[in-house]
């Protein structure tokens, strides 16, 4: 096995099954198909995904959700939803082809039931100004009936989502809390009534393109790399990463502006950490022919994965050509599930790094992880510096669907500064939550900052 590398990519235990469904619904003159209701429902959600992104009507599926005629105590209608707008401080100056910033802007919802049970969701703060739409969708809605209908309420199909990634990611702030407070209320972990049970997570963390002080520009950057020594400030990092939580997995996030810089820094590492796992993402910032070059520097070091080392399938594609003893990663090239059947055909079995900002909230994160099975493609976990909240909700997916193997999930923990709440932390290399209902954790009032939040109510 080379270092840091996985002893197998593992996507074929839950994956694997049905094979000649599978090929049905891969077939371009399948219109229709049927499925054996009798199917574990994770089978089932995994083929009903793959079916709607193959464009295949399926029959045989159970109704999973409660029937709207069936009366309830509405003890699990949603009441109000509130909104904080916070600041996450970093401990260090994050340096990558796409930011340069110290601190990490997020926006909370907060959702009440009327039974009294409270949830908790999160998102990038971008997408704000697009949570009072996507809370519209979940206002008095009876949980007891299921998720799934007040998310397709925000948006049938793609199309239908005027918002782009801003409306997926208040989606899955708003869902992440819905799920929440339906766990809580129900006495239940968050990973529980996601099909699983939590547990402590192995985790890779981001390190900076450079280890530049904070308050420095990008006009800093280029002086800075001209001396190649600067590139053991950034093993130093990790160095000292390893030696607070035990983490053992990085991915060193390129600035993608100079190949020969990038091969210094990931040396560097390797030579720091020999048995470490280490990933390399540039964020799509190198043409194909500069990533297939770059690739092969690399590729004596070996690395995990090259996530998004160019731009789009066709490019990906094209450098696990180039490179075949090389794994390829994505979270910006397949956002969506005609992605996953697109990059299946174009011969890339790739890891899909999902998040539930880009694939619509939890669900769309199973549904994502099922049906990239399916195909034989790799599913894990993407993300960036999150609070507590979406840290621990991502815990209780990627526990639920295994979706830390054979990959550690991406975590920021170690990175933070200070977060909003408590309980959530990494040790030995293992990120761990809290135990209890739900999420099991509540963001602290006074780490909530001083504005207003932003109320809405059901009036039903």
């Amino acid at each position: 096995m080379d270092r840091g590398q996985p002893e197998e990519e593992g996507s074929a235990e839950r994956g694997a099954a049905r094979p000649d469904l599978v090929a049905v619904l891969l077939d371009p003159a399948t219109k229709r198909a049927s499925v054996d209701a009798g199917l574990p429902p994770d089978e089932l959600r995994a083929i009903a995904a793959l079916a709607r992104a193959a464009g295949v009507a399926l029959g045989g599926l159970p109704d999973t959700e409660a029937d709207a005629t069936t009366p309830t105590d509405g003890a699990l209608r949603v009441a109000s939803v509130r909104v904080h707008r916070i600041v996450l401080p970093l401990r260090h100056l994050y340096v990558s082809a796409m930011y340069l910033t110290d601190r990490q802007p997020r926006s909370l919802v907060e959702m009440r039931l009327r039974g009294g049970a409270v949830g908790w969701g999160e998102c990038p703060d971008a997408a704000h100004h697009v949570l009072p739409k996507a809370a519209r969708a979940f206002l008095g809605a009876d949980l007891a009936r299921g998720v799934a209908g007040p998310r397709r309420a925000f948006a049938r199909i793609g199309f239908d989502n005027r918002d782009g990634r801003n409306g997926w990611a208040a989606v899955a702030a708003v869902e992440m809390a819905a799920f929440d407070a339906l766990a809580r209320a129900r006495d239940l972990p968050l990973a529980a009534l996601l099909g699983g049970a939590p547990r402590p997570l192995p985790v890779a963390c981001p390190l900076p393109a450079a280890a530049l002080p904070h308050g420095a520009t990008r006009a800093d950057l280029a002086p800075h790399t001209a001396d190649r020594g600067n590139a053991a400030r950034v093993a130093d990092l990790a160095l000292e990463l390893a030696g607070q939580s035990g983490v053992n997995a990085f991915k060193y996030k390129s600035a993608g502006v100079d190949p020969g810089w990038d091969v210094a820094c990931m040396t560097a590492l390797r030579r720091a950490l020999p048995e470490a796992r280490l990933r390399f993402d540039p964020n799509a910032a190198y043409d194909t022919a500069t990533a297939c070059d770059l690739g092969a520097r690399l590729q004596p070091l070996g690395l995990e994965f090259l996530e998004d080392p160019c731009d789009g399938i066709e490019g990906l594609a094209r450098v696990a050509a180039a490179l075949p003893g090389a794994r390829i990663a994505t979270n910006m090239a397949v956002i969506e599930p005609p992605h996953l059947l697109a990059a299946y055909r174009r011969g890339l079995r790739c890891v899909v790094l999902g998040d539930p900002f880009l694939w619509g909230g939890l669900d769309g994160m199973r549904e994502m992880a099922g049906a990239a099975r399916l195909l034989g493609l790799t599913p894990a976990v993407h993300s960036f510096y999150e609070s507590a909240v979406a840290t621990a909700a991502a815990a209780h997916l990627a526990a639920a669907l295994d979706l830390d193997r054979p990959h550690p999930v991406d975590c920021g923990v170690p990175g933070l500064a200070a977060d909003v709440a408590d309980g959530v932390a990494v040790r030995g290399g293992m990120l761990r939550v809290p135990e209890g209902p739900g999420l099991a954790l509540s963001p602290d009032p006074a780490r909530l900052g001083a504005a207003e939040p932003l109320v809405l109510q059901a009036d039903r």
